[in-house]
């Protein structure tokens, strides 16, 4: 589901901005979400345990947002000695 950082799902740029955005998310998420953007989801995020749904916003800042939200109702375990699944 989550694509390298300069293309989307449809092969095009991301933009400097969006691609500065997802990193923001993935720094302060990234070892609990798998956070992406694509074509097909727009900004979107799925919690590392497997539990619950896959997140989706329109922007950067809804995602930052709903994973907020959903870590403060349920929040996800950290096992830094897991390998991320970044692909």
């Amino acid at each position: 589901m989550e694509h390298a950082a300069g293309r989307t799902a449809a092969g095009k740029d991301m933009t400097a901005a969006d691609r500065a955005a997802l990193e923001s998310v993935r720094y302060d998420w990234g070892d609990a979400y798998n956070i992406g953007y694509d074509d097909e989801h727009g900004w979107h995020a799925k919690r590392r345990d497997g539990l619950g749904g896959t997140l989706t916003a329109a922007d950067p800042d809804g995602l930052y947002e709903v994973i907020a939200a959903d870590y403060a109702v349920r929040p996800v375990g950290r096992d830094y000695s897991a390998p991320l699944d970044d692909s």
